[in-house]
């Protein structure tokens, strides 16, 4: 037979009463007797229903039924296995030593039982006490050594009834999972409680690790568009030298000539191409508050205060200049901090004294000085009026001063040692007229996004050039940086996650064993009772499945409470902005359907994890899983 087929006829044409009665012992009598007819197809109403008429029928107290078979005495459980056994009024009824571990009453008591059942089902019993045996039996077998001895009617007049087969059903009733499922969890409440842990952490990790991949993208570009000069390129072209004797490819940097720029303004109409001039400005200029040096400051240009160039929501204190003038200047947070610790008052409305000198050679047609030395001394005296708060990720204390205002300064200085020889030259006009490979020229044009908001544009220039051009920003140079950790810190992690997750489904698989190795003695009980061995699987199934629910309700709740406090802590530390985005309202337009997919792969991993390692575990003979723990 297969395995439905066999389950059916052991519930429904087999019933057996074992020498040591087989009840599940942490259930109830009643439970006991309604289990073979919740096997056999029967609803729980009916069977509780026909589990109290039939222990009625058998003179058996109501109040016993109520009572774990764990308290009842040995007659009582005897006769709960008797009554259990013919529930489903089997054809065939096979007790074991019924009497062996009864006392003479309680012996009497249950061959009486048995003899009412055997006025309606074949009843055999294998028993050692001769006298019950020739006092209630119709028939005796003697055997010795396995082999029969003699035969002996008593009666046979009782048994010459025909007798027509009960319907077989292939089906159980499932109500009989849930009293087994309660059992089980309270039972394994601590190994429940773990398993539960373990899978709550696994989703939970899972989940947020997702949100950081999904926000990423959005956070990092918002979080890099709050760099006050985030608007702010250069341009050059590249040549490069070959070797052929050599591995090794030398790039040349040069600036674009006039037409090349003038082209570039055409085309690009969203920007302004300007002249370099931090060959003359260091970057990095010489910095005295009261007198006392200050380093690491970086001395950058921006645009103008007045136009649309800039984001001025980004300004916390202070304010922005009316106008132009190299007079004032705007700071980001980190300078701010710097010179507070320095000042120890508000740095607001202080002055600062910007010092860049650098010496160039010019060479001339004048046979009588070849060459002229010029010195550009640049010394100004600046208010900081503003502050700025950009991301703290990767930034560095800035002064922010207007272009247009050096502008504006450099064709009014003039180069006076030059200027003697060649008449009146400003450093730009110098600048404009230098060759395209000279120090002055810085080998390259600065490039002013004219709105600020038009900052997605930039990071194609930087990315895909323009007619081979070199688009480089350093805003944008920090961003990718941010991309790139972002993603290494998230490969890290995902690696953490699957070793994580392959550990708590090991885990899960092998407490799912564990249960079901606890249980064996059950499993085999419920086999003998009709249940087939993919039903008492799917229990433990049922059992993970419920495991991973509340675990998965419970990451859901932890998740949704720590995205807020997380974000903000990423916030404090590196300045991106909302980057956990786990998508639990709505993912690709879709309502719901992230938490859904969660809850499907957890679900799925809880079935998995019970069901294959049961499903290929080693059977044993149903003799001797009944025989485990005894």
């Amino acid at each position: 037979m297969k395995d439905a087929q066999l389950s059916s006829y052991r519930s429904c044409t087999i019933g057996f009463v074992f020498q040591h009665y087989h009840l599940l012992e942490k259930q109830s009598a009643l439970y006991n007797l309604m289990l073979p007819a919740l096997l056999a197809g029967d609803s729980f109403t009916k069977a509780k229903k026909k589990a109290k008429t039939l222990a009625l029928s058998f003179n058996l107290d109501e109040q016993l039924l109520k009572k774990n078979c764990a308290l009842l005495s040995g007659g009582e459980k005897e006769r709960i296995a008797i009554i259990r056994a013919f529930i489903n009024k089997p054809q065939i009824l096979l007790a074991d030593e019924p009497t062996g571990a009864l006392d003479e009453n309680n012996a009497i008591l249950a061959m009486e039982t048995l003899k009412m059942a055997s006025q309606k089902s074949l009843v055999i019993v294998v028993t050692h006490n001769l006298a019950l045996a020739y006092r209630y039996s119709d028939k005796l077998i003697h055997l010795n050594d396995g082999s029969v001895v003699k035969e002996e009617d008593i009666d046979l007049s009782k048994c010459n009834k025909r007798r027509s087969k009960n319907k077989i059903s292939a089906t159980c009733n499932s109500n009989w999972y849930l009293p087994l499922l309660v059992l089980n969890f309270k039972k394994r409440f601590f190994r429940n409680i773990f398993s539960i842990l373990s899978l709550v952490i696994g989703i939970t990790a899972s989940m947020l690790i997702f949100g950081v991949k999904n926000g990423a993208d959005i956070s990092i570009k918002n979080s890099a568009e709050k760099q006050f000069n985030i608007g702010v390129l250069s341009v050059n072209k590249e040549r490069k030298i070959v070797n052929q004797n050599s591995p090794i490819t030398l790039v040349q940097n040069l600036r674009l000539s006039e037409a090349e720029i003038l082209q570039l303004a055409t085309e690009i109409d969203y920007c302004h191409f300007r002249y370099s001039y931090e060959a003359l400005v260091n970057p990095v200029p010489s910095i005295k508050v009261n007198e006392e040096p200050i380093e690491g400051f970086s001395y950058l240009p921006i645009y103008s205060f007045e136009d649309t160039s800039i984001n001025q929501t980004l300004l916390s204190r202070g304010k922005i200049p009316k106008f132009d003038s190299l007079n004032q200047v705007l700071i980001n947070e980190n300078a701010y901090k710097v010179l507070q610790n320095i000042l120890h008052s508000e740095p607001l409305n202080s002055f600062m004294l910007i010092e860049s000198n650098n010496a160039f050679n010019f060479y001339t047609e004048n046979s009588s000085k070849p060459y002229i030395t010029d010195h550009f001394v640049f010394a100004r005296l600046v208010e900081i009026v503003g502050v700025v708060e950009e991301m703290n990720f990767l930034s560095t204390p800035k002064i922010f001063y207007s272009y247009q205002a050096l502008d504006r300064y450099m064709s009014e200085a003039l180069l006076p040692n030059l200027s003697s020889v060649q008449g009146e030259m400003s450093w730009k006009e110098r600048v404009e007229i230098a060759s395209d490979n000279e120090d002055i020229s810085n080998f390259s044009h600065l490039v002013f996004l004219k709105n600020y908001e038009d900052v997605s544009l930039l990071r194609h220039l930087v990315s895909a050039g323009f007619n081979d051009y070199v688009f480089t920003s350093n805003g944008v140079i920090v961003e990718e940086t941010l991309f790139s950790l972002v993603n290494a810190a998230s490969v890290g992690m995902e690696i953490f996650l699957a070793i994580a997750l392959i550990g708590t489904i090991l885990i899960i698989s092998l407490i799912a064993f564990a249960s079901y190795s606890e249980d064996i003695k059950d499993s085999a009980i419920l086999l003998c009772l009709g249940a087939r061995h993919e039903e008492i699987v799917s229990l433990y199934v049922f059992e993970n499945m419920a495991l991973g629910l509340i675990s998965f309700l419970l990451a859901l709740v932890i998740t949704l409470s720590s995205i807020r406090p997380l974000n903000t802590l990423i916030s404090k530390t590196t300045s991106l902005v909302s980057l956990i985005d786990v998508p639990l309202s709505s993912y690709r337009g879709q309502p719901l359907l992230f938490p859904l997919l969660v809850s499907a792969v957890t679900l799925l991993v809880c079935v998995l994890t019970a069901y294959v390692p049961l499903t290929f575990a080693k059977r044993i003979s149903l003799s001797e899983e009944l025989k485990a723990n005894d």
